[in-house]
């Protein structure tokens, strides 16, 4: 459980972090602020009782995938020490 939550940390600082330094990168560094994204527009399902829309959407940068992937290389080097098992 330790492991999981230590990586749901680590992804989730370097997806924050990739959106910081995307939207800072200007000049020589603007390929960093490059970003594709995907979506599935709203559809709604409506009876008389109630309604709901769902709909999805992601974007994701150059600077992010280069942070996500440093994250896992952090994870991956230093899981065992931070989560040890107490042995």
């Amino acid at each position: 459980m330790k492991k999981t939550l230590y990586f749901l940390l680590l992804l989730v600082c370097a997806c924050v972090l990739g959106v910081v330094i995307a939207n800072s990168a200007s000049g020589s560094f603007a390929w960093l602020g490059w970003s594709r994204g995907i979506s599935l527009s709203p559809s709604t399902f409506s009876t008389d009782i109630i309604s709901l829309t769902f709909g999805f959407g992601l974007s994701i940068s150059v600077a992010q995938v280069i942070c996500i992937a440093v994250s896992i290389y952090i994870y991956i080097k230093t899981v065992g020490k931070v989560c040890a098992d107490g042995k």
